[in-house]
């Protein structure tokens, strides 16, 4: 919630509004910031240069000028700051200057900032933007020169903690300048979290008022730290619950899993049609709730009974599958609702994607959706699948597209194409659920995680993401998931490309951009984030196969060096440390093995390798504790690798605790090889990049677990 902001703040935000202001000025906000015990320069508002010369008297050289106006967004590309004014004579000169060229150039000219001049020091870019996703956040970068040049920032959404801070500054490209570089002194961090979280909590008490702001730069200095510019771009209307979300409700949402009656609205009897693949998957492929095709020119399809009309039905369905014109939707929602029916999902398209009408439409059934009590899925949508129930809504053809066992990965995702691309991934490891939403008239994603995370048979969510229309909700859910029940939630989020329609009102918005900001509460949120939908799909697998990592201490040894050397270079930006073993342990090996056998880390069995010798080593790493993560590369192609590496390495996995993430590249062979060792539980991946992000994943996950 947002702290009170006082009649103070709320009465300069209607006076400024009421004379066109664009910014809170800096003067009026930096004695907010002095108010709060946030350090500021000395100094004060003067209007001449009597006034200036007075002040002076009480202040240390060197000092600043800075025009003040409450419509100038950027003052030092007018010339609006005079900087190193080292004498009371100097200061005159500058003073007078200053003024005559501002009362002539700067609209809305409030007078002059005066103050002492800040000593150097490490800078720092601290930020607020109001995010249409995610409400207030608090943005934290690398400052100077390097803020253009690296675009160094991150992203947390308000309110947040002292440690969410020190991570912010923790992840920064620019944290060495903070720890002390070459001449540069170390930085007063404690002073600096201090500032910075201040500067979040008046963030906070503002959050209604602000469009964005920028407190560029805060300097940190070997003691204390001091913010030395501050601008507060205003919102263009007071926003009433800056903070507010509609928390997420999972109420009936059993229904689009394991519904026991289901009426399918367009069933066909023509093969191919959307209506009639529906029908097919759910008449012929273990699905075992009563099914009621809706057809009023069929009697029946594929030996199943037709029915003219919802009002025809021997009993009210659980669920009703929509497969007609979009248009016909309020009036079919009024139906359900007249025969106490609270689950529609719809696969029809044609709604807000398609504007105008359409959007109307889709504007009309989400006011119904809550007016009837009625959950919705979609429309645009592939819908839901449920790995135990075998209860499916899709309308590809078995044939085409693979369902998946039952098993522990559960999928959310606006793309059906994703969808299908998941479970057929999970054909080994299996899938608990998956639902394609759409366009998300009614449910979304933060009903889904919450659904989820108390689904028995979920052990790992997976979610892809375009956009969040209710990003706070979404974080809510996946925070309870998350540390409430212990269950990770993996997100791909699509959407990268840095947004600039801000770039010209603050810094702060034009370094944010979608994705920024995203990666950032996705992180403050405990979720695992991927880089594309194969690294999402491998972390999903290995967070539901293996036990979260102690540390970040890899291991790793192979029958073939080379993609281990390809590993090994992604191990910094992963966090993960090729680990110094034991000499017990590199002691037993060389004793164990050939000469030619390289027993250090990595350790390589070359070629010769057989199933035994992979177990020798798996062991030897396991009782080495140093190694928190032990990686195996299989070279299944090189015959002395025998079959029999399946049955010792299911007898090996979970055998230490340590977690087991397996690798090989291949043709049919290694496919079967992967797909026999991961029915027995041990994770093999296709690609050295996913390896390692799972890797990287599994010591997150002992990070949030507290493993």
């Amino acid at each position: 919630m947002a702290a009170d902001a006082g009649p103070d703040i709320r009465s300069a935000y209607d006076r400024s509004r009421g004379r066109g202001a664009a910014i809170f000025c800096e003067p009026l906000v930096k004695n907010w910031l002095r108010e709060r015990g946030i350090p500021v320069p000395e100094g004060g508002l003067v209007e001449n240069s009597r006034e200036a010369l007075t002040l002076a008297s009480r202040l240390s050289y060197p000092l600043v000028l800075k025009v003040v106006s409450d419509r100038v967004l950027h003052k030092t590309e007018l010339g609006g700051v005079v900087l190193g004014i080292d004498s009371p004579a100097a200061l005159g000169t500058a003073y007078e200057a200053l003024e005559r060229e501002a009362r002539q150039a700067v609209e809305g000219y409030a007078g002059i900032l005066l103050e002492e001049q800040a000593p150097t020091g490490t800078e720092i870019i601290v930020g607020l933007q109001n995010d249409p996703h995610f409400g207030p956040v608090l943005m934290v970068g690398t400052g100077g020169i390097y803020s253009d040049l690296l675009e160094d920032v991150a992203f947390r959404m308000l309110p947040v903690t002292r440690r969410d801070i020190e991570e912010m500054l923790g992840g920064l490209k620019g944290k060495p300048l903070l720890e002390g570089f070459r001449a540069n002194p170390p930085a007063d961090i404690e002073a600096l979290v201090e500032v910075i979280l201040g500067l979040a909590r008046f963030g906070a008490e503002i959050a209604p008022y602000f469009a964005s702001a920028d407190f560029n730069p805060v300097i940190a200095f070997p003691q204390g730290a001091l913010v030395v510019d501050a601008k507060v771009v205003l919102s263009e209307e007071v926003s009433s619950h800056p903070f507010g979300f509609e928390p997420p409700s999972t109420r009936y949402l059993e229904g689009f899993f394991a519904p026991e009656s289901v009426a399918v609205v367009g069933a066909s009897a023509s093969e191919g049609k959307i209506g009639n693949v529906i029908v097919d998957s759910l008449i012929n492929y273990d699905f075992k709730g009563r099914i009621y095709p809706i057809n009023p020119n069929r009697e029946e399809i594929m030996g199943v009974r037709c029915y003219p009309s919802l009002d025809a039905l021997p009993e009210s369905p659980q669920l009703v599958v929509m497969v007609i014109d979009l248009k016909e939707g309020p009036d079919l929602m009024r139906k359900l609702a007249d025969l106490g029916v609270h689950n529609l999902l719809i696969v029809s398209g044609g709604g807000r994607e398609l504007g105008g009408e359409r959007q109307l439409i889709e504007e009309e059934m989400a006011r119904l959706a809550r007016e009837l009590d009625i959950r919705v899925v979609g429309p645009n949508c592939i819908g839901s699948f449920d790995g135990k129930t075998r209860f499916d809504s899709f309308f590809h053809s078995h044939q085409r597209l693979l369902r998946p066992p039952s098993g522990p990965l559960s999928f959310i995702t606006q793309s059906g194409t994703y969808g299908c691309a998941f479970l057929e991934n999970a054909a080994v490891v299996g899938v608990a659920k998956m639902v394609s939403y759409g366009n998300r008239l009614d449910v979304d994603e933060g009903d889904l995680i919450a659904f989820l995370s108390q689904d028995p048979d979920t052990r790992v969510i997976g979610s892809y993401i375009e956009g969040l229309s209710r990003g706070r909700k979404y974080v809510a859910a996946a925070k309870e998931a998350v540390y409430g029940r212990k269950k990770p939630v993996v997100a791909f989020k699509t959407g990268r490309t840095r947004r600039s329609a801000q770039a010209t009102v603050s810094h702060t918005g034009a370094y944010g951009g979608t994705y920024r900001v995203y990666e950032g509460v996705l992180e403050q949120a405990g979720i695992i984030t991927a880089d594309s939908i194969q690294e999402l799909y491998a972390i999903c697998k290995v967070l539901a196969l293996q036990p979260p990592a102690r540390g970040p201490g890899a291991a790793m040894l192979s029958n073939g060096a080379g993609p281990m050397i390809g590993a090994i270079d992604l191990f910094p930006h992963a966090g993960l440390d090729l680990v110094d073993l034991h000499r017990e342990s590199v002691g037993a090996m060389r004793d164990h093995f050939s000469f030619f056998y390289l027993v250090e880390n990595p350790v390589d069995v070359t070629g010769s390798a057989s199933a035994a010798d992979y177990e020798f080593v798996m062991r030897t790493l396991m009782q080495d504790d140093r190694v928190d993560i032990i990686m195996p590369y299989f070279v299944f192609q090189d015959t002395p690798l025998d079959e029999s590496i399946v049955e010792r390495m299911d007898a090996l996995n979970g055998e230490s605790g340590k977690p087991i993430i397996g690798c090989a590249i291949g043709g049919p062979y290694t496919r079967k090889m992967i797909d026999a060792l991961e029915a027995v539980g041990v994770p093999v991946l296709s690609d050295v990049a996913d390896w390692v992000a799972a890797a990287s994943a599994l010591v997150r996950w002992g990070e949030l677990t507290g493993r």
